[in-house]
């Protein structure tokens, strides 16, 4: 079977078969549907066969009331009850003399028309007037041969010319059925003898039709030399587009169904088309492409990508414009809905939506007002030195959010700057502690030891140089040191003045220098006229 889901011969083979066993179950199943509703398979068909019967009765009955109506209007004798008009001439035109000659002669006219070779139904009429029997006659007599299959008869009511009406009934006692030309009575009385067959074989039709259906399904998309699926041209038209060729197919031939060969029409037309689409959709299924191929879905994804479009060029724009603008431009808009809902409310039915927009710009400006107050508060904190607490910016919306994160970005700034500048100072203090310690322990053994020695009697004059030197120069170390340091000091100035040996003056100077500079300074100072001490 594989081999030959490739096969065009095969894919067109099943397609007509299908066609043919499809249609072939269709006529099966209206006839057994007609069985089932005639009771056949419960009385053998007696109630399908009265109710034929009658129908030949009433259809007797019918064209004998026309062609007794017809008679009478153009003799005058009748007129229209305003429901019918059978006459085909004015009643000025037929003479009394000739009214009662229709008359006399009309058993005769009637029997001529349906006579026994004419008609399958004996038919016997009755005319009463002011409730008494004028008159009877019939088309033949019945003979001992002549066995009635069904009988009923039916009564109508004949306008006279005089004023007066006239009650006519018209009995028929159907004899035969064999030369009535209708072909649905042919057809039901086949079916009613060949009840069995038409069961057999209406299932073996749709059996075989389900064959080749499921093999065309199974079929579609595979073709020879071409691996997986191979959509073709009519694989490739969409689904929508295919339900719109049924359906004006359908609507067309539905038009067409009652007009001669409109049946043929809308069965040759809509059957072949419906089994294309079922072989295209299957292919579509298995490529997975129904959805991605469908008309509907294509203009959707256009107009969708127009109006994305659209929206987010209006997004950025709006983004764009400062807050005072968009203020402004949604109160316009506002105001122009408000406009429009005050002009068309004429009888006062747009109250509800007028007030539940009120109500939706009074919790706007409520919702602006409370992010306002976020913004604020965390302003306030800034400019008060509180680093600890940032704004919360979960609830709020577009510019505020970004005034509150970019005021949080300000607040991390100056936390920053704030632990840099500490930790400078912080350093810088240390630095300045252990240069004066270090500063203070060798020079003052140096300068405790120059005094020593000075107040010995050092009787050689190159040591008692010696000893002068260490004295001169046991202030050079620190004084070179702190012009050393001046530039550690945030710009402060220092100027020695030598007052006497073994002193020194410090000018302190500073242009500019950061107040947090000035304690550390004098600390320096402080441990430096320590060492002289």
């Amino acid at each position: 079977m594989k081999g030959f889901l490739d096969k065009t011969w095969a894919k067109a083979a099943a397609f007509v078969l299908t066609l043919v066993f499809g249609v072939l179950t269709v006529l099966g199943g209206v006839g057994v549907g007609i069985l089932i509703s005639y009771d056949v398979f419960l009385d053998g068909g007696d109630f399908l066969r009265q109710t034929m019967y009658e129908g030949n009765c009433v259809r007797s009955i019918d064209i004998a009331d026309s062609f007794l109506r017809g008679t009478l209007a153009n003799a005058g004798v009748l007129v229209s009850d305003g429901t019918y008009d059978y006459s085909t001439v004015e009643n000025g035109d037929v003479t009394e003399e000739e009214r009662a000659q229709v008359i006399s002669d009309l058993p005769r006219i009637f029997a001529e028309e349906f006579s026994r070779d004419a008609a399958d139904c004996h038919l016997t009429v009755t005319v009463r007037g002011n409730g008494e029997v004028v008159g009877t006659f019939e088309n033949f007599e019945l003979t001992d041969g002549d066995k009635p299959l069904y009988a009923t008869q039916e009564t109508f009511t004949y306008q006279l010319n005089t004023g007066n009406t006239a009650m006519v009934t018209i009995a028929a006692d159907l004899l035969r059925t064999e030369e009535v030309p209708s072909y649905s009575y042919l057809l039901d009385m086949w079916l009613v003898e060949h009840t069995a067959l038409t069961v057999i074989l209406t299932v073996l039709f749709a059996a075989l039709a389900l064959f080749f259906f499921c093999f065309l399904m199974a079929s579609a998309g595979h073709w020879a030399r071409h691996e997986g699926i191979h959509l073709t041209w009519l694989d490739k038209i969409p689904a929508d587009v295919w339900l719109i060729v049924l359906l004006c197919t359908f609507f067309i031939g539905w038009e067409a169904f009652y007009y001669g060969w409109g049946r043929v029409f809308f069965c040759a037309a809509l059957v072949p088309l419906v089994l294309l689409f079922l072989c295209a959709f299957a292919a579509q299924c298995k490529a997975g492409t129904v959805l991605r191929s469908a008309l509907i879905a294509r203009i959707a994804r256009f107009l969708w990508r127009i109006v994305r479009s659209l929206f987010l060029g209006l997004w950025r724009i709006a983004k764009s414009l400062p807050l005072i603008w968009k203020t402004a431009l949604a109160g316009l808009i506002l105001v122009f809905i408000e406009s429009v809902l005050f002009m068309q409310d004429y009888y006062g039915t747009l109250a509800a939506p007028f007030l539940a927009l009120k109500l939706a710009e009074l919790l706007a400006v409520l919702y602006v007002a409370v992010n306002l107050r976020t913004l604020q508060k965390g302003g306030e904190k800034l400019a008060n030195g509180d680093f600890s607490s940032p704004i919360d910016t979960k609830y709020l919306i577009g510019d505020f959010k970004r005034y509150g994160q970019e005021l949080n970005d300000v607040q991390s700034g100056l936390e920053q700057a704030v632990q840099e500048q500490m930790k400078a100072e912080h350093l810088k203090t240390e630095l300045i502690t252990n240069v004066s310690h270090d500063i203070k322990t060798p020079l003052t053994s140096i300068v405790n030891y120059v005094d020593l020695l000075k107040k010995e009697d050092i009787p050689s004059p190159e040591a008692r140089e010696y000893i002068a030197v260490l004295d001169r120069q046991s202030l050079s170390p620190p004084v070179d040191l702190l012009r050393d340091l001046e530039g550690e000091l945030g710009g402060l100035r220092l100027q020695l003045l030598r007052e006497a040996p073994g002193k020194i003056t410090l000018i302190l100077s500073c242009s500019s220098m950061p107040v947090a500079d000035f304690v550390p300074a004098c600390k320096l100072l402080k441990d430096i006229s320590q060492i002289q001490n």
